[in-house]
């Protein structure tokens, strides 16, 4: 007799790409949830209750997925970071130019945190104080990311030093000059949320850095 162990194999592998994406699915509404409760209240305001409410899931399917609400909490900072510097990766590689890349990256910058204002509040809240190791695991896990996005400037200063088109200066204080720069445009924008775009911002420090202020 034929069990068909092929057909039930595909059905097994179906079921489970399935339950994955349901998986992954719910995980996004609950961190999507999650950033909006936490943009409003802040951290220490919070609560999973308040959480599973806007997400309309129960708490304990809550914490199915997040054993804290302080994983949670880590987790939307460093997957949102990690958003952002994949997609300026993707958008960087496909130009050789150093100028280029440097007014790529800026330009998507600009974008992402436009449209994800209530991420980077949050992201803005993380200097309050938290319990101690909290606090120490997640300013370490901002820091490998802030120190990956510093060495990424430094390698386009590098390649734009080397291509003639930049002076010869420290591309590393070069990353760091633009770092700076950028940095503190960004934390005007979402601590004043002034009526300018961001985006509009992003030509001006382009200009600034490219050809200085002087006359």
């Amino acid at each position: 007799m034929n069990n068909h162990p092929n057909t039930t194999d595909a059905n097994t592998s179906v079921t489970r790409r399935r339950r994955e994406r349901e998986r992954a699915q719910r995980e996004r509404q609950i961190v999507r949830a999650a950033e909006r409760i936490f943009a409003k209240k802040g951290f220490q305001g919070a609560t999973i209750q308040e959480i599973a409410q806007e997400a309309e899931l129960s708490v304990g399917t809550i914490y199915n997925f997040f054993e804290s609400k302080e994983k949670l909490y880590s987790t939307i900072i460093t997957s949102r970071l990690d958003e952002m510097r994949d997609a300026v990766l993707s958008r960087i590689h496909t130009v050789e130019n150093a100028w280029e890349q440097l007014k790529i990256m800026l330009d998507y910058q600009a974008e992402f945190i436009e449209r994800n204002r209530e991420f980077f509040i949050i992201f803005l809240q993380a200097q309050n104080r938290f319990a101690w190791t909290f606090a120490k695991e997640l300013d370490e896990e901002v820091a490998k990311r802030f120190k990956r996005y510093l060495e990424t400037l430094e390698s386009i200063f590098t390649a734009g030093i080397k291509e003639g088109t930049m002076r010869p200066l420290s591309a590393e204080d070069l990353a760091e000059a633009w770092a700076g720069m950028t940095n503190a445009f960004f934390l005007k924008w979402l601590e004043e949320k002034p009526r300018w775009s961001l985006k509009s911002k992003a030509v001006l420090i382009f200009e600034i850095f490219m050809h200085g202020v002087a006359q």
